[in-house]
Formats: structure tokens, sequence, C-alpha cells
């Protein structure tokens, strides 16, 4: 278990943003601000709607063609050289066929054998239910969301916050903070070697 690294999907492992905006502008919508998590916000929609474009978009075949994010790939391998697997818990939707594209778009981009499990919640939900069965274990948590990395914190675990422009307001000292996946490898096999 302590070879295990818990960690979210979307913009840490899978760069969603970039996909859901392409899928957008071929809906005709027209992205008005950015670097914000708030849909709505981004595209000056109501609240409800942009809940049921996100939930659209997450159900959909895009789901299981969306690229790496970042260096997640290199970092993810490094990690797993070294013995590490992940499970990954994802508030993408409770729709069977979205979480099989979500399966088969992580084996193709990171290999089949990386993931021990991949637990789909509802779309936008939050993770504590899942969190709280790793209650202090001590395992990493790898975040972009603010909350559901001090949500980690609160069940023992050891957050590493991946930086985006919309996290920048978390500043606990107690949560790991790191630009890239290099960073989350060298910080996690560093402590492995403390």
């Amino acid at each position: 278990m302590n070879k295990t690294i818990l960690t979210d999907c979307d913009g840490v492992l899978l760069d969603w943003v970039t996909q859901f905006h392409d899928w957008m502008t071929s809906k005709g919508y027209v992205q008005e601000v950015s670097d914000v998590y708030d849909i709505s916000t981004m595209y000056g929609i109501k609240k409800e709607q942009g809940r049921a474009l996100v939930r659209e978009f997450n159900e959909s075949a895009w789901m299981g063609f969306l690229p790496a994010f970042r260096d997640a790939r290199s970092g993810v391998a490094k990690l797993v050289e070294a013995g590490y697997q992940f499970v990954v818990i994802t508030s993408l939707s409770l729709d069977e066929k979205a979480r099989l594209l979500r399966i088969s778009n992580l084996k193709n981009i990171f290999g089949k054998d990386v993931f021990t499990d991949v637990i789909c919640l509802d779309t936008g939900a939050d993770k504590d239910d899942e969190l709280v069965k790793y209650q202090d274990s001590e395992l990493y948590w790898i975040e972009d969301k603010t909350e559901n990395a001090e949500c980690g914190l609160k069940y023992g675990l050891k957050p590493i916050i991946i930086t985006h422009e919309h996290n920048k307001d978390c500043v606990d000292s107690n949560i790991t903070r790191c630009d890239n996946w290099v960073e989350i490898a060298n910080t996690i096999l560093g402590d492995e070697n403390e």
C-alpha cells in the first residue's frame, strides 16, 4: 500500500481543459475569461448550463482521447519504474461507458499496469467519501483543485497540488506545490530516500 499514489485525473494526468475548450468552440461557445475553475464564469453562462455542458462533455467520446497533461507521462513513468502504482479518483461521471473510455485513455497513454483502480464519481462530486477510505495512510494525493487537496490533508494524506492559475490561492504549508510531474516524482522519490 505504501507504493500507492492517489491521484485526480483531469488537470493532473490528462489535459481536460484544452479539449473541453475545443469541444465548446465546436458548439459555438466563446471563452470570455481564462484561468478560472468555474466553467460558467469562463464562458459567461448560467451555472446550471455550465454543469450540464461539463456532464455532456464528460460522457462523450472525447473522454477516450484526452492527451497527457504537461509532462505527466514521463513523471508517472519515473514513479512506476520506482515501483509505484496509482489509484485514480475522478469526478467524471457515473456513466459506465464514460468510465470505460477514461480507463482506455489512461492505459493508452500511461500503460496497462500503471493504475490499480479508476474510481469515477459523479460529475463535479466531492471526493471525501473516497478519500476517507485511505484515512491516516499518509499516501500521496495529487490534485489541482484547492478544496480537494485540503480534503486530502483532512484525512491524513500527503497532498501535492499541481500548479494552475485557478489554485494559486492554495498556500497551506502542509500542501506541497509542484509545477510539473518532474517535481512531483522528485518530491516523492526524495521523501522515499529520507
